[in-house]
């Protein structure tokens, strides 16, 4: 068997068994109605994790193979659990009697969660990157789907009225109605300080005051927030409303009647909308952070950039009244004594009340705490968890409340009486070590913060971006001498500290691809350490160490598949473009078209001019240089940023008053869409020539390639009656080309099984198995013996398909042996009862399982998260020798 598998992983050596995509989760736990089982997402390993429910403690039932990147579970009735799975674009319907997917159901880009709601019945699925809410009947094989646009970046989290007439959808990149006024304009003379640019934010003067003899800074766009008043005003007080002719959306929470799929709003209130949730009476909670991005400059941001808030949401559409989840905070210093820091709550992430309306619970990922309020929003207990809570939900009965500790990998049952962890459930996590080393330094807001409630992942939200726009410069700063690559030799300048507005970057894809930050300035992560310090309050930064830590993690975090391509990663020939002042909003373009453009056509500066690829090369979108703009722009330097996630910032719209954000393209966000930045300095055909080739170099744009193949997490399953078998065929014929791995995963004669493709034939989970072909594959399918299809990335299919802990050991194989497929410490031919290791099992192995009776430890034979009876009887079963 050795042999067989070291030829499996020869195959796919150079290739990575984890991929770090860092799906936000939404509902990521779960309790069916009768309070008997107990339903986890592992996002990590591609699973539903199953837990009976004894006496309100979990254990270990077992764990159900779903899609890549499972978000969010919600049962429905106790029969079934219904798994969202973000990356593969579907919902896996799970039987959890029989411990298997019945169906799998594609729903469309990225779902973030799912409710059950109306009458008669339908589930509600929010798409986070289209926007949108789908409602089918559930009890349909193949349903059709109604779609309700959400007018709001980002839905995700969604709760339900108790009495199923209301679905309410938390907008996770609401904004905080902060926009751009253009560079020209504030140049404008007639403008609020004359022209001066940039303006000043304390009356006439900068605070803190400029370093003297510090040459001019560059003349910059500029922040303003709309205010109750429906001015936009800076943070100097002044009133640029005559500038700012647009307006967009700022709608925190979507109310959608589940019978009409009418929509109403309420907003005003957060930032960014992180969980969710409805008491028994019909409250409306919504938890997450408001930015203060309106304020400019590093040292007056330090430390309070953001604060972290629970919203009254009005049930009827409204404006959200708010209460600070750290009222002991003052906000007057950047740092405050690690005793009261340890009181700070940071990253809230999903909302459970308990069933007598008592009391709320949020789950605290940067902080690896449940809080627990009033309904008046009053901290009760901060109650420590494992590391990385992102959901949270109460059992109907008995009086506990769980948390699935996302980085840690794990589950905890908390009293609501006691207010204390009574049980901790380890999950298997795929985690890799280098990841789990420096997550913390991204999320944890106690070790990276002065005030304990912000971190890193405040503003780079899941590694990704909040969508704003920030003025981080510093009036006392140093100018900083050019060392680059500079796409005009010797045209770069020195980098001054006063920078101006600039959006909040991903970090997915920023390890080795150059130079750092929007205008190059950075060489590596290291060079970020100084934001612990002078942003974030902290009063040292972290050690060499640690920042390697901490890049090896951000190294890790990859971009999801861009939704614009086919399946096999070609190029569509018709994508829809968001458009522009040039061509009209709306319509398509043709990326095939479009790339060959982008590749041929010289038109940037004088001619012969420059191809977009010359600077924004292929594949990644940048040649790691760093540029000027010529004279007459924004005078300052600028790297060819890559282009990998273009279509996920369309919304901004300056000709409307109804766009989706107020922030666009381009470093400042100030260009609100693609093609009024392609109006700056290109040069196109005349007439409708010219137009299309903007829509088909946007369609391009819109359909870059991400760095993940296009198919990844693509799922199907076949019951034998009505398989899509062209479309399990093309999933066949991708995989066979190496670009994904190809896994299937079911039940057959009642056992859990397993394969995945290798040259051209699928191998079994079970050595002794011969592989099969695809067509024999496919026979297998029948009523109850479901086959599930899923295209992974390619390195993972050994991991996902065969051989879960990556022991060595298939899974069948194990569980034949009675060994843990979910535990690479658990072998077959393993004497598991001798907790000694003397070779014996006997008294002084039953004095450790006695000793920890009831808990949870090296005793629990069964990994079940506790011992118990069942660990007794296997030990005394295996009393004696090993082996004898």
């Amino acid at each position: 068997m050795m042999a067989a598998l070291a030829v499996v992983s020869a195959s796919t050596a150079q290739q990575p068994t984890f991929v770090n995509f860092e799906s936000p989760q939404s509902h990521p736990i779960d309790v069916t109605p009768d309070g008997s089982v107990l339903v986890a997402c592992n996002t990590a390993d591609g699973v539903l994790e199953v837990f009976d429910l004894v006496a309100g403690i979990p254990q270990r039932r077992g764990s159900v193979a779903v899609g890549v990147d499972p978000v969010s579970v919600r049962v429905r009735g106790n029969a079934e659990a219904w798994v969202v799975n973000q990356v593969s674009d579907s919902v896996s319907v799970v039987d959890l009697a029989t411990m298997r997917v019945r169906r799998t159901v594609s729903v469309g880009d990225e779902p973030a969660d799912i409710v059950f709601a109306g009458s008669p019945q339908r589930a509600f699925v929010s798409l986070a990157q289209p926007n949108r809410v789908v409602a089918f009947d559930p009890s349909l094989e193949l349903p059709a789907f109604t779609t309700v646009t959400i007018n709001g970046p980002q839905p995700r989290a969604l709760a339900v009225s108790p009495d199923g007439s209301t679905v309410y959808v938390a907008i996770f990149e609401s904004g905080n109605r902060t926009t751009i006024v253009p560079r020209a304009a504030v140049n404008n003379t007639g403008g609020p300080y004359g022209g001066q640019n940039p303006p000043p934010n304390s009356g006439t003067q900068f605070d803190p005051p400029r370093t003297p003899g510090q040459p001019l800074p560059p003349r910059v766009a500029h922040i303003v927030r709309k205010n109750a008043q429906s001015r936009w005003m800076d943070d100097n007080g002044r009133d640029w409303t005559g500038f700012v002719t647009w307006d967009f959306f700022d709608h925190d929470v979507a109310i959608v009647n589940a019978s009409t799929l009418a929509v109403t709003y309420a907003g005003g209130a957060l930032s960014t909308v992180s969980g969710i949730g409805v008491s028994p009476t019909g409250a409306v909670t919504a938890v997450g952070w408001d930015a203060l991005n309106q304020v400019r400059f590093e040292p007056k941001l330090n430390g309070i950039f953001a604060t972290m808030l629970m919203a009254d949401v009005p049930a009827a559409g409204g404006v959200p009244s708010v209460m600070d989840l750290n009222p002991h905070l003052t906000y007057d210093s950047a740092s405050i004594p690690a005793a009261e820091r340890a009181q700070s709550v940071g990253d809230p992430r999903g909302v459970a009340w308990t069933p007598d309306g008592s009391m709320i619970f949020t789950a605290a990922l940067g902080t690896n705490a449940l809080v627990a309020m009033s309904p008046s929003g009053a901290r009760v207990a901060k109650i420590d968890v494992g590391e990385g809570p992102s959901g949270v939900v109460v059992h109907p009965t008995a009086g506990i409340v769980y948390s699935l500790n996302r980085f840690e990998g794990s589950v905890s049952a908390v009293s609501t009486t006691g207010l204390a962890e009574v049980r901790r459930v380890p999950l298997h996590d795929a985690t890799p070590a280098v990841v789990k080393a420096g997550r913390r330094f991204l999320f944890n807001t106690f070790i990276t913060s002065g005030l304990g409630h912000t971190s890193c992942a405040t503003c780079h939200v899941d590694g990704r971006s909040d969508r704003l726009v920030w003025d981080l410069g510093d009036p006392q700063g140093a100018m900083q001498l050019f060392d680059e690559t500079c796409q005009a030799p010797n045209g770069c300048i020195q980098w001054h500290p006063m920078k101006g507005p600039m959006t909040t970057q991903v970090l997915q894809g920023i390890i080795g691809n150059g130079p750092m930050h929007w205008r190059g300035e950075k060489d590596n992560l290291t060079e970020f350490n100084a934001a612990f310090t002078h942003l974030q309050g902290r009063e040292f930064e972290i050690t060499a160490q640690e920042m390697q830590q901490l890049t090896d993690y951000v190294g890790s975090l990859v971009f999801p598949p861009n939704p614009n391509r086919n399946i096999d990663d070609t190029l569509k020939t018709s994508v829809a473009i968001f458009g522009g002042q040039a061509t009209g909003l709306g319509g398509t373009g043709n990326p095939v078209t479009g790339q060959n453009l982008y590749q041929t056509l010289q038109n940037f500066g004088a001619p012969p001019g420059l191809t977009c690829n010359a600077c924004h090369a292929l594949p990644t979108g940048t040649n790691q240089r760093v540029d000027i703009p010529a004279p007459g722009g924004e005078q300052q330097n600028r790297k060819n940023a890559h282009l990998r996630e273009v279509w996920r910032k369309v919304g901004a719209n300056r000709q409307s008053q109804t766009a989706l954000r107020g922030v666009g393209f381009d470093h400042n966000g100030e260009e609100a869409t693609l093609q009024d930045l392609l109006s700056i300095g290109f040069q196109w055909a005349a007439g409708a020539q010219g137009q299309q080739q903007r829509r088909d170099i946007e369609a391009f744009m819109l359909s870059f390639p991400s760095g993940t193949r296009a198919g990844v997490g693509q799922q199907v399953t076949a019951d034998g009656v009505s398989d899509d078998t062209a479309r399990i065929n093309q999933f066949v014929t991708i995989a066979n080309g190496g670009s994904v791995g190809l896994i299937v995963k079911g039940r057959l004669g009642g056992e859990a099984r397993g394969w995945f493709l290798q040259g051209g034939q699928f191998v079994a989970d079970r050595e002794g198995d011969a592989p099969m072909s695809p067509a024999q594959m496919l026979a297998q399918a029948a009523a109850g013996s479901e086959l599930t299809y899923t295209m992974v990335p390619a390195g993972s299919q050994n991991r996902l398909g065969v051989d879960r802990d990556l022991d060595g050991f298939r899974d069948r194989d194990e569980l034949d042996a009675g060994s843990d497929p979910a535990d690479a410490d658990s072998v077959p031919g393993q004497c598991v009862a001798d907790l000694t290791g003397d070779g014996q099992v006997g008294g002084a192995d039953l004095g450790i399982l006695l000793g920890s009776w009831g808990g949870a430890g090296a005793g629990d034979l069964n990994s079940d998260g506790t011992i118990d009876g069942q660990d007794l009887g296997a030990m005394l079963g295996a009393w004696g020798a090993c082996g004898g």
